[in-house]
């Protein structure tokens, strides 16, 4: 089987020393595995912003970091005094057994980390990237909620570069949302729901495999979480039945593909103000 030129582990010595030089971005996807309804594999969070840094990379260059399938459970409180981050393995804990409700079912199979290890770990990476490797731009693509915005405070504290090194953070819905927006009007879809329409179809678009809506069928299968309605109800935090019915395959295709293509272009941009700046500094 053919080797992808992108991915990190599948290169050659000389064969990444010259895609750097041909482009010096390092590409890193990071998620949870996490409990997304029935239909869906749980490593979509961090495999799906992998996918999108490969295809990304095909446009722009670079290489692709092993996509590291870890991440926090939930945002920290947005104001001082807000209920405290899940740092320690009992709250997180008390999150997964559902006795902390936030957004639909957190438990297991999910299985998270505290932020204060996502933070060393890729606080760490980072200085190797620009310290060791001496790559010029990172992409941080946190495709899992709260991985973004971890890597969103993460470039904010370092003011967008660490050792002299771009670095950028990217988000789920940062380049696709209007689309699933005007989808979901169209299809009378009433909430972008975890797991639902909109991440089962970049899960499919990934890996048609990774889908599989016979799945949600409580009379065929045991529910995890319990049974999903047929429609929205007052106070109904999780996908529907009728939603998943809404899913297409050109759909899908057309999501990753718009996705991947506006990361490139955002990315080109971010090298290019690189380059330019390190020329103002050598004239």
């Amino acid at each position: 089987m053919a080797r992808n030129m992108h991915k990190y582990e599948e290169l050659t010595p000389y064969e990444f020393l010259r895609e750097k030089e041909r482009a010096s971005i390092i590409y890193l996807a990071s998620g949870p595995l996490e409990f997304h309804e029935e239909c869906n594999t749980l490593g979509i969070d961090a495999f799906k912003g992998y996918d999108w840094c490969l295809g990304a990379a095909e446009i722009t260059g670079g290489i692709v970091f092993p996509p590291i399938p870890i991440g926090p459970t939930v945002e920290p409180p947005e104001q001082e005094g807000d209920p405290v981050v899940f740092d320690d393995r009992d709250r997180i804990r008390d999150v997964m057994a559902g006795k902390v409700h936030l957004r639909g079912v957190f438990g297991p199979p999910s299985l998270f980390s505290s932020e204060k290890l996502c933070r060393l770990l890729f606080s760490e990476l980072l200085e190797n990237f620009a310290e060791d490797l001496k790559f010029k731009l990172c992409v941080l693509a946190g495709t899992h909620g709260p991985s973004g915005a971890l890597f969103r405070r993460m470039v904010e504290e370092c003011g967008g570069a660490v050792r002299g090194m771009k670095v950028m953070a990217v988000g789920t819905l940062q380049y696709n949302l209007r689309e699933i927006q005007e989808y979901y009007h169209r299809k009378n879809i009433r909430r972008i729901s975890h797991g639902g329409l909109w991440e089962s179809a970049l899960n499919y678009a990934m890996n048609p495999d990774c889908y599989h809506p016979e799945y949600l069928d409580a009379s065929r299968y045991p529910q995890t979480w319990g049974a999903l309605t047929e429609d929205f109800y007052e106070g109904c935090i999780r996908p529907t039945l009728s939603e998943y019915r809404e899913m297409t395959p050109e759909f899908a295709a057309a999501l990753r593909r718009i996705t991947i293509e506006r990361l490139a272009e955002d990315v080109l941009k971010h090298y290019r103000e690189t380059e330019e700046a390190e020329q103002r500094g050598s004239a």
